[in-house]
């Protein structure tokens, strides 16, 4: 039979903090109460909250270093899941345990695009010159489990055809997949989102007209604010326009770190979204990890105890739990 104790003394943060105890069997949450049952064997939390553990939702792990010790840095440090934008077909499938991934394979491009003459030369950008090409290069990623495929465009360097880009999407959209996008200026939002994409890798740094941003209700932006130096203005002006929002560092990038970035939690306050809520529930929704992100009975034992919920108390745990076993 699996362990079982109970976490007590401690504010549970889902939608509203509250105070409560969790019931831990397994890897799993089994019970949730405010009176906890006499004699159970206990794990002291009072005084904390406990949110669930972290999701990054753009992270590059082998540009930021050994995939295996990126991986458990991250766990040790609060991160449970990532959505991986960025790796080689050579990598895949991609596998870092003990952390769980999504991921999308190589950027998909133009010939000369980017990533291709930048970061990306080793085969994180793919060159695509036909619509076959591309609806070939989804098939291939797909059979290596991708759940995302990316497209990149940069007006720095040539750019994906539409149909080319298009037949891509749709590709992916047949199968199943989430289609992002490395779109950083308006007119490149609009190349994405005319090609069919779901997601906007990140926040991008214009002001979006008001086309673009009626475009973007119901889909998806994340966030990456301290990597790239935008304003949080420009994530408020779509997140009022019904963008969802999850979190996301860039990790792999010069400017970032392992770990919850306490920067990146406090521009997303700046832009007026729930840093908690971006990084668990809203990610993993963005994601499909239905067992992540959340509290509730059923989810996975993936947890954080923190000292309060502003974002340098929520980047520095005072313990990180990742299915139902203390992480040292």
């Amino acid at each position: 039979m699996a362990a079982m104790f109970w976490i007590i003394g401690a504010r549970l943060a889902e939608r509203e903090v509250r105070e409560g105890a969790l019931r831990i069997e397994g890897h799993l949450i089994t019970g949730k109460t405010t009176s906890v049952p006499f004699g159970v064997k206990w794990h002291e939390a009072h005084g904390l909250t406990i949110v669930p553990a972290f999701i990054d939702a753009h992270v590059h792990l082998s540009v930021a270093g050994d995939v295996t010790l990126v991986s458990r840095a991250e766990v040790r440090r609060g991160v449970a899941g990532v959505l991986d934008l960025g790796e080689p077909e050579r990598l895949l499938p991609f596998d870092p345990r003990p952390l769980r991934a999504r991921y999308a394979g190589p950027l998909m491009t133009a010939p000369g695009g980017y990533p291709t003459q930048t970061w990306g030369k080793d085969g994180y950008g793919l060159e695509l010159s036909s619509a076959g090409e591309a609806r070939d290069a989804v098939a291939r990623l797909a059979e290596k489990q991708a759940r995302f495929v990316k497209l990149a465009f940069d007006p720095r360097f040539p750019l994906l055809r539409h149909e080319v880009a298009q037949a891509a999407a749709d590709e992916a959209h047949k199968r199943g997949l989430i289609v992002a996008a490395h779109a950083l200026d308006a007119e490149s939002v609009r190349l994405a989102l005319d090609a069919g994409a779901d997601v906007l890798a990140h926040t991008p740094r214009d002001a979006l007209p008001a086309d673009l941003l009626a475009r973007m209700k119901g889909k998806w932006v994340i966030s990456t604010l301290w990597a790239f130096g935008v304003s949080p203005d420009r994530l408020r002006a779509l997140k009022e326009a019904g963008a969802r929002i999850a979190y996301g560092t860039d990790l792999g990038n010069e400017q970032t770190k392992t770990g919850i970035d306490e920067r990146e939690l406090a521009l997303l306050v700046a832009a007026g979204v729930d840093p908690v809520a971006a990084a668990t529930r809203d990610a993993a929704d963005l994601l499909g990890f239905k067992e992540l992100g959340r509290l509730s009975v059923g989810s996975t034992a993936s947890l954080l105890a923190v000292r309060g919920l502003a974002p340098q108390q929520l980047a520095d745990p005072v313990w990180v739990m990742n299915c139902g076993k203390l992480v040292v």
